[in-house]
């Protein structure tokens, strides 16, 4: 069964179900070697996220998704169920892509696909 989620960018809200988002986080660390050849690692920053979004919208949704797709950095906020807060991170979109999957008289349905991924990263 899929649960609904929020994902909030820019303060504006996209419906989603975890069916159609993937989170993965990664560490960012530095290794140098001292004079001695010791390996010296330094981690930076720790859980970057970058969610995966693939779901469908009206013309609309769409239009508005393009207008972030071009944006240089975006806000995205979700909620974490580990730490019971919403979680908030500098994020650009990557990886955009539009389908068009169904057309009616009155309006257009698409499949939209893309990453958010952490501006700092």
């Amino acid at each position: 069964m899929a649960n609904k989620i929020e994902l909030k960018i820019n303060n504006d809200t996209l419906e989603l179900t975890n069916d159609k988002y993937e989170e993965s986080y990664k560490n960012v660390d530095s290794l140098n070697v001292s004079e001695a050849g010791t390996n010296l690692r330094a981690v930076t920053r720790t859980a970057i996220p970058t969610l995966s979004v693939s779901y469908k919208c009206d013309a609309t949704e769409k239009k508005k998704l393009d207008g972030f797709a071009r944006a240089s950095s975006l806000v995205a906020q979700k909620w974490d169920e580990y730490s019971e807060a919403v979680d908030s991170w500098a994020c650009f979109i990557d990886g955009y892509t539009v389908d068009l999957i169904v057309e009616t008289p009155t309006t257009r349905f698409y499949k939209i696909s893309f990453k958010l991924v952490d501006l700092e990263s």
